[in-house]
């Protein structure tokens, strides 16, 4: 570690398709495997996960080596070098901070996707506590002007810090046919993030008015009774005062999601919409759509779901920690920008209101939030008379069609978006 240059402060910017917990784990263990004295290190990643990920890499490589790793050992949170002591922490973001650790040498993994500062300021500052501590991050372009910006503006603007940024894809093994289709599929400004490496100051629209009109069918109409052949999905996005109350139900039809109807509830100022609105359309829609199973927001509706859960096929939206939303998101995106959904002419049209104000304007207005885990959500902008309520209730709709089985190869929503 002598030798190492005068620069000791590195922040490292690829694009996805990289494989940076391979390179790192190469790294780690050639350190552990070769320092000429015994030295102290800590990598840090966005969650436990992603820490375990980290090891698991290291492991491997141990495990495929013996002659050259045979000093080296895998213990639950660690790698030791058993010869000479050298040690390698492994921490997480959503863990206890570093205070009082005295490290040689300091990893952030994935710093743009870690949701709190404390363990950043923690290690920056132990990292400060040896004049020859190393510090490395390796991490995606990230979102906003937080203090994941404000920390690589400093770190760009340092001629302490060697600073590197890699533009667009450069993985050779990721085909330009794989590359379209993401870019097909992915809303812009998550693209240009994660493919193009590109830093996102702002959230990017989630479909524009053309692509979400493309998917009205002329041909259909709103329908009051399902058919005994077929089975529905339904959802319901409840609020009592101030936001709309939605109900729709739809079914696959073919490689297609088919909006049947889109049922919406205003409120005004001294006329809240009661829990019994939502309870006489879930009966309403039982007795009409006898095949149907309803997505419900435990959060918003906990005492329904527990007096009809016995009558009905009801099931409790799963946020997971935000995963629940990012699911919902992508795969309505998917579902309008591949043309895989269509519902009929003023679907979710306002009642009593002479201006169009249905499904189609309330999805072009919407934009798409990215937080600093990756995830991404549906949410209408900070103005006056917007509102996402008509989206919420169909994506949900449409997430449980598609984890129920309803088949494409335009789409692929695993289990694991919702972990």
């Amino acid at each position: 570690m002598s030798d190492a240059p005068k620069v000791r402060r590195a922040w490292i910017e690829r694009p996805r398709g990289h494989s940076k917990t391979t390179d790192m784990a190469v790294q780690l263990t050639w350190v552990l495997k070769h320092a000429r004295s015994r030295v102290q290190g800590l990598a840090a990643a966005a969650d436990r996960e992603q820490g375990a990920l980290i090891l698991r890499a290291a492991n491997d490589l141990i495990a495929s080596n013996p002659e050259l790793c045979d000093d080296l050992k895998g213990l639950r949170d660690s790698l030791v070098n058993v010869k000479t002591g050298s040690r390698l922490d492994v921490l997480s973001s959503d863990v206890a901070s570093s205070y009082g650790q005295l490290p040689d040498f300091v990893i952030c993994d994935e710093l743009c996707h870690w949701e709190r500062p404390d363990l950043w300021y923690s290690l920056l500052s132990s990292a400060a506590k040896k004049p020859d501590c190393v510090l490395a991050v390796l991490t995606n372009a990230g979102v906003g002007q937080g203090w994941q910006w404000q920390a690589r503006e400093a770190a760009r603007a340092s001629p302490g810090w060697h600073f590197s940024s890699l533009a667009g894809s450069q993985a050779p093994w990721i085909d330009a046919a794989a590359l379209d289709e993401q870019r097909r599929l992915l809303p812009p400004a998550v693209f240009a993030r994660l493919w193009e490496n590109r830093w996102q100051h702002s959230d990017g629209e989630f479909v524009t008015l053309a692509e979400a009109e493309a998917c009205r069918d002329d041909g259909l109409c709103e329908i009051s009774r399902g058919r005994p052949d077929r089975f529905y999905f339904a959802a319901i996005d409840y609020a009592e005062k101030h936001d709309r109350t939605v109900g729709v139900v739809l079914h696959v039809e073919g490689d297609h999601l088919v909006v049947d109807r889109m049922d919406v509830a205003v409120p005004t100022p001294d006329r809240p919409v009661p829990v019994q609105w939502v309870e006489d359309w879930i009966a309403e829609t039982a007795r009409a759509f006898a095949n149907v199973r309803f997505v419900v927001d435990e959060y918003q509706l906990l005492g329904t779901i527990q007096r009809l859960g016995a009558r009905h096929d009801l099931k409790r939206f799963a946020f997971a920690a935000g995963a629940g939303n990012h699911a919902l998101a992508l795969t309505l995106r998917n579902l309008i920008v591949e043309r895989k959904i269509r519902w009929p002419a003023g679907c979710g049209q306002l009642p009593e209101c002479e201006a169009r104000d249905d499904l189609e304007t309330e999805l072009a207005s919407l934009v798409l939030r990215q937080a600093a885990s990756g995830r991404v959500r549906i949410d209408h902008r900070r103005e006056v008379g917007s509102h996402d309520d008509r989206a919420f209730a169909l994506g949900a709709a449409c997430l449980e069609g598609v984890l129920a089985g309803f088949q494409g190869e335009w789409i692929d929503v695993t289990e694991g978006l919702l972990q």
